[in-house]
């Protein structure tokens, strides 16, 4: 009962706010040709379920989408490289091309050669070496995405975004530099708008031909370690804002029923072997959104950016039964499960 009562009112006093005040600027840049809301990733399902309390006239979905499957199916496309083979690495090329793309270990087999697979890289900085190697094997890469990619898109056109709809639509995600909405613009073909908490630099909107246009709730052009405690701590926000599953890695065509899909995902952390622990804490913090609409509460940028300084840096303002929710996959850049208030020494 403690530990219920204490996880609830968490959600309520640091969830809550935080997930007002960001919906609540989603909901006010809208226009009428806005048809639809795509809630991104992990993060999306806790997004979703606010935006349903805020504007419940919408349109929302909650998009299965992971950088992870977005680089692997967009690998044969070279304008993607600057994304998926841009951010920071350091092991052998095998771990490399299963950690950031997720292939399973067999068909890394098939596209790097066995004298290449313990080669040690350090990444951006052998992004040469690798863009060498993806147009050597381009031809085994095409073959092993292509049915994925044809799945997936399927899968975007029965939710109705396509190259046709897309730039009418907005993707919705905590951020930060939106890889995600520039890989689906990508993948479409199309421009298309983005919401975030917190943009690293909103002007930055190319994806290959295309524009990501990129909107921000509370604070634009801040780099991590800049000393914004929002992006720098971001790993409280997103080890919490997170699904029951693990991160989306793969989608099939259903054997048994024409347009249903199969959808896998990756190993499950604490906060999804015991999600009925942070279930609680969305409670408190939807119970915070439902009431701070209904009274037209509202929270000024420097009430939330104080607020979330105060949790993240203080350990006593944290109760003892959230601490193992802080724990989130960071295997994209080779680290595994990373706890937030250890790597804060919290």
């Amino acid at each position: 009962m403690v530990e219920s009562v204490s996880l609830k009112e968490f959600g309520y006093n640091f969830c809550g706010p935080l997930l007002h005040s960001y919906l609540s600027k989603v909901v006010a840049s809208l226009d009428e040709d806005t048809k639809k809301i795509y809630c991104l990733a992990r993060e999306g399902y806790i997004l979703q379920k606010g935006l349903e309390i805020i504007s419940p006239q919408l349109e929302t979905h909650y998009l299965y989408a992971s950088r992870t499957f977005l680089f692997r199916i967009l690998l044969s496309d070279k304008a993607s490289w600057p994304l998926s083979l841009g951010h920071g690495y350091e092991g052998s090329t095998r771990d490399f091309f299963i950690a950031r793309f997720g292939f399973t270990l067999e068909q890394v087999n098939q596209i790097i050669p066995e004298d290449e697979l313990d080669n040690e890289i350090v990444v951006p900085d052998d992004m040469p070496k690798l863009e060498k190697l993806i147009k050597a094997n381009l031809e085994i890469i095409k073959s092993l995405v292509e049915p994925t990619k044809k799945a997936y898109l399927d899968y975007l056109a029965s939710v109705n975004l396509t190259k046709e709809t897309a730039n009418k639509a907005v993707l919705l995600d905590v951020g930060y530099s939106g890889t995600i909405q520039k890989l689906l613009s990508l993948l479409l073909n199309s421009d298309t708008n983005g919401f975030y908490f917190i943009t690293t630099d909103s002007s930055k909107t190319t994806a290959g031909h295309f524009k990501a246009n990129m909107n921000f709730a509370f604070k634009d052009k801040v780099k991590m370690g800049g000393g914004y405690t929002m992006l720098d701590r971001s790993m409280f926000m997103e080890s919490l804002f997170t699904s029951p599953d693990g991160q989306f890695i793969d989608i099939l065509e259903s054997p048994f029923k024409e347009g249903d899909f199969i959808f896998s995902f990756g190993k499950r952390n604490f906060t999804q072997h015991h999600f009925e622990k942070l279930s609680l804490v969305f409670d408190g913090a939807l119970e915070a959104v439902t009431h701070f609409h209904k009274s037209n509460v509202t929270f000024k940028v420097e009430e939330i950016e104080f607020l979330y300084e105060q949790y993240v840096s203080k350990r006593n303002l944290l109760p003892s039964a959230s601490w193992p929710l802080f724990e989130f996959d960071d295997a994209i850049s080779g680290f595994g499960n990373v706890n937030s208030m250890q790597f804060f020494g919290l």
